[in-house]
């Protein structure tokens, strides 16, 4: 049977029972056995055995309670002052303060515990913190990596912003229409050019099928498509287009794109206007070249027969003149009435026939001197003339030329003037500019005739002449409302001995003597823009300066700049 440890409380009180009923022995023994001592002395003894009582009981306690408690007080001392929780106070004895000391070592336990737990939550949370740090300054690194990637995508964005900005600038600053397309003909790219031509602006045009974007190409689209069959170029040229304004010459071009993985093809619309005029304008030139060799060399085989015919038939005239006495003295000694004569010449029409004969002697005359201007010599002296007054005179003359006004009777014929620079001089001989402005006017009245005989679709006629300066070159429009021409016509115009006019009305070479004047005495261009029922559009063109004053004056220059400064050697010598 086991029995529960007495209580520290307990043993006190049986110690100091003990020692109370040991000491009130001794002092009963003393006190009883000590009759024959003195009484101080039992007294003394008595003190003593107290005394011994007392040293005991303290002796017992501070064994008991006070060092337990000194040595627990030490220890939590020891851990307050070093916070070393794995010191233990001793238990000597299973009591109270046992029981103190073991709560106070169970609470040193437990604080050792969760001053581990702490140490572990607290390396834990060091690790993690470096962790963290690690992870902030992988973070940090990549937040820096990131950010330059990214200043570097905008800078690569921003380049290829700018390189695509500049791309755009060349393709819309192009003189050709450049239209890209894809595999299934839809637009991709559109520059400013194509715009113009088409009408159809860039943002509506892209993603758009080309037939919808451009029925032009799209009558094309079996070019386009043989191109990217065949991955080579494909072209047409010289090909009509109605613009918004009016139609144009264009060369269609059609490149498959190469070196990438989507198919598609760049198309490029070029306008060939005036590079077709300046073809056209070529070959009159050497038609005119050619005729200016024939007419040289037929000249004179062509003047000495005429001659003689109109020498002849106006001999024939004047021999049967009965107003000449030479013609009355051989009548006379023939015994010939020239009266009667005259009278059977006149029924039978000879007058009349000698009279042809002359006209057309002196008309083919006429013809031969004018293909004579072909051939010759253009190198001749240019004075500058006022271009305003030049006008003037040419249109007062035209105006008061009955042939020019001929034929108008309820219609009326107007001369529309608008000079932009009359005060500028021109590089001509006046006489021959004067020649085909009045030409060029004189034409224009004629077709405008023709148009109130045919279509009789105008209440007035208008010449209309405009003057102004463009490039370094005074430009001339004589422009009308006469019938106008069709497509061949205009081709021809310029050619020698072609005319629309009657057999006997025209000789078919005013325009091509203008042409010739223009272009080889003045070289300078002449152009026309006609439509039927439309009128008719001339352009002169004249350089402001003699092309060749010009060319000896740059010769002139560049021998300057061969040579150099002069030196300074002859510098006090007299200049011859």
């Amino acid at each position: 049977m086991a029995y529960a440890s007495p209580t520290l409380l307990g043993r006190i009180l049986w110690w100091l029972l003990g020692i109370t009923v040991v000491s009130s022995l001794s002092i009963g023994i003393v006190f009883f056995s000590g009759q024959h001592l003195h009484p101080l002395v039992v007294m003394c003894l008595i003190v003593v055995i107290s005394i011994l009582g007392s040293a005991v009981l303290l002796q017992i306690f501070r064994r008991h309670f006070l060092n337990p408690l000194n040595q627990l007080m030490l220890v939590s001392n020891q851990v307050t002052a070093t916070s070393n929780v794995t010191l233990r106070a001793k238990k000597h004895h299973q009591d109270e303060l046992g029981k103190v000391v073991d709560a106070f070592n169970a609470m040193l336990d437990q604080m050792a515990r969760r001053e581990a737990d702490l140490k572990a939550e607290r390396d834990r949370a060091t690790l993690a913190g470096q962790e963290s740090e690690a992870m902030a300054e992988a973070a940090q690194k990549a937040m820096h990596k990131l950010e330059f990637e990214v200043q570097v995508r905008h800078r690569v964005e921003r380049r290829l912003t700018e390189f695509q900005n500049y791309l755009n600038a060349i393709i819309n600053s192009m003189p050709s229409a450049l239209i890209a397309v894809d595999e299934k003909l839809i637009v991709t790219q559109w520059n400013t050019e194509a715009a113009l031509i088409s009408g159809t602006r860039p943002e509506q045009a892209i993603g758009l099928s080309l037939q919808e974007a451009f029925p032009f190409l799209g009558q094309h689209q079996d070019l386009i498509l043989l191109a990217l069959t065949r991955h080579k170029v494909q072209s047409r040229h010289n090909l009509e287009l109605q613009t918004a304004e009016q139609p144009i010459r264009v060369d269609l071009v059609v490149y498959p794109l190469q070196q990438t993985d989507s198919q598609g093809a760049v198309i490029r619309l070029d306008d060939v206007t005036e590079q077709f005029k300046l073809e056209e304008v070529m070959v009159q030139t050497e038609k005119m070249m050619s005729v200016g060799g024939l007419a040289a060399g037929m000249a004179h085989e062509i003047n000495n027969p005429l001659g003689a015919i109109v020498q002849n038939a106006q001999n024939i005239e004047r021999r049967l003149d009965p107003a000449l006495k030479r013609n009355r003295e051989l009548a006379s000694s023939l015994g010939l009435n020239l009266e009667l004569m005259q009278q059977y010449l006149a029924t039978r029409d000879v007058p009349k026939f000698l009279s042809n004969i002359s006209e057309s002697g002196l008309r083919a005359s006429r013809i031969v001197t004018n293909m004579l201007q072909f051939s010759r010599d253009s190198d001749r002296l240019l004075q500058p003339y006022p271009i305003g007054q030049l006008l003037d005179q040419a249109i007062n003359i035209a105006l008061n030329d009955f042939n020019l006004k001929s034929g108008y009777r309820k219609q009326h014929l107007f001369v529309d003037q608008d000079f932009r620079s009359p005060e500028v001089e021109v590089p001509c001989v006046m006489t021959e500019l004067e020649q085909v402005l009045l030409n060029l006017m004189k034409n224009a009245a004629q077709a405008i005739r023709e148009r109130f005989d045919t279509l009789n679709d105008i209440d007035e006629g208008i010449i209309q002449i405009r003057q102004y300066v463009q490039d370094d070159h005074c430009v001339i429009e004589v422009a009308d409302n006469g019938i106008g021409m069709d497509e061949p016509t205009r081709k021809r115009i310029f050619e020698p001995f072609f005319t629309t006019k009657d057999v006997g009305v025209g000789t078919g070479l005013g325009l091509s003597v203008s042409f010739f004047i223009i272009t080889t005495h003045h070289h300078g261009r002449l152009q026309v823009e006609s439509t039927v029922g439309q009128g008719a559009r001339f352009i002169l063109s004249l350089p402001l300066t003699d092309p060749l004053v010009k060319q000896t004056l740059e010769q002139v220059t560049t021998a300057d700049d061969v040579r150099g400064p002069a030196a300074d050697t002859d510098a006090d010598q007299p200049h011859l």
